[in-house]
């Protein structure tokens, strides 16, 4: 029966076009629930919390050293691309420098790097082909600059100096002088006219890196662990079960937010501990205390556990459930099928 589990809504209120994955696509799930159970519209709803709980949250890191990259592919040309971020060390000790980390190794992005006494210096990585091409590449670019950007303000920079970046047409700004970003459109005016790089010789250095990035702990990342253990509740009791008004409440918050009277972390995961589970394998498991109905998951091995609360009047007994996605592999089990597969009697 098409019926939304979140939403509570049928066609045409509603439409069903696309299944919900239990865990998502991007950190390598690949179950998932028969397309009548979650609607299109909710689907999409839910599209923004699901990319700032793997690029923003707790997540983004392990997603950036290990994987896997967009929609779980584990091809290393396709692994997750950190957030672009002030980094120190690329080039040499102490230079600061625009980049990303993407399986634990530091790229820089193609930057121009302005001292207002008059110097210049183009930076880039070779990892991305010949130098010269690259500056070339940027000069072009900068004929198409539109004056937006992501500024970053950072006082490890000079007062005289900003750094212009550009990566995936997107353009970036760091300084430390507030004073200096108004120059900026000035700066790619004279870059454009004098191509001041012209048959330069490029150096390359190695250098421990240094990356400082800001995550976000809110919200979404408790609603989405909430939201793959009540999809996979759903999944193994079936749409009329997690329909009850006891889930209400959680359905509610995992939908609209607000004040979390849900999950909570725990610290590193002690369910099962003996279990061989595999390496980097993501893991939740539901169980009944009294007739309060609890799930617990972790990501990448047993970090950042958490547990949610479901509903607190579950009605009769409930047997332990729990699902294992070992992305690395590209398998998912049930907890009974995996402890049937694994564990020799």
């Amino acid at each position: 029966m098409k019926f939304c589990i979140y939403f509570k809504k049928t066609e045409p209120e509603v439409s069903f076009s696309s299944e919900e994955h239990i865990f998502p696509a991007g950190i390598g799930g690949i179950q998932k629930l028969p397309m009548e159970y979650v609607s299109h519209n909710c689907n999409n709803g839910f599209s923004g919390m699901e990319l700032s709980f793997m690029r923003n949250s707790l997540i983004a890191l392990p997603r950036q050293f290990v994987g896997p990259g967009k929609r779980g592919n584990l091809n290393p040309m396709n692994a997750t691309q950190g957030p672009i971020s002030l980094m120190k060390g690329l080039a040499s000790p102490n230079s600061i420098e625009l980049g990303y980390l993407s399986l634990g190794i530091p790229y820089s992005i193609s930057q121009i790097k302005i001292d207002i006494n008059g110097t210049l210096q183009f930076i880039s990585d070779r990892s991305f082909g010949d130098a010269n091409r690259q500056t070339s590449e940027f000069i072009k670019n900068l004929g198409k600059y539109n004056g937006r950007y992501t500024l970053f303000e950072d006082k490890r920079l000079s007062q005289n100096e900003l750094i212009l970046g550009l990566h995936n047409g997107k353009w970036y700004v760091a300084l430390s002088n507030k004073d200096l970003e108004t120059k900026i459109d000035n700066y790619v005016q004279k870059l454009i006219e004098q191509n001041p790089f012209d048959n330069f010789t490029p150096n390359y250095n190695s250098e421990q890196t240094r990356v400082h990035q800001t995550l976000q702990f809110d919200d979404s990342y408790f609603r989405v662990c909430a939201k793959i253990i009540f999809n996979y509740l759903a999944f193994v009791k079936g749409q009329q079960f997690v329909l009850q008004e006891c889930f209400d409440p959680l359905r509610d918050w995992i939908v609209n937010g607000g004040e979390n009277n849900f999950a909570k972390l725990t610290g590193e995961a002690t369910t099962f501990s003996n279990i061989p589970f595999p390496d980097q394998a993501h893991k939740l498991f539901i169980t009944q205390v009294r007739k309060t109905l609890f799930g617990q998951i972790s990501f990448y091995g047993d970090a950042f556990e958490t547990v949610v609360k479901l509903c607190d009047n579950i009605e009769g007994p409930f047997n332990i459930e729990g699902f294992i996605c070992d992305w690395q592999n590209r398998q998912e089990f049930s907890f009974v099928d995996f402890l049937n597969a694994t564990i020799e009697y």
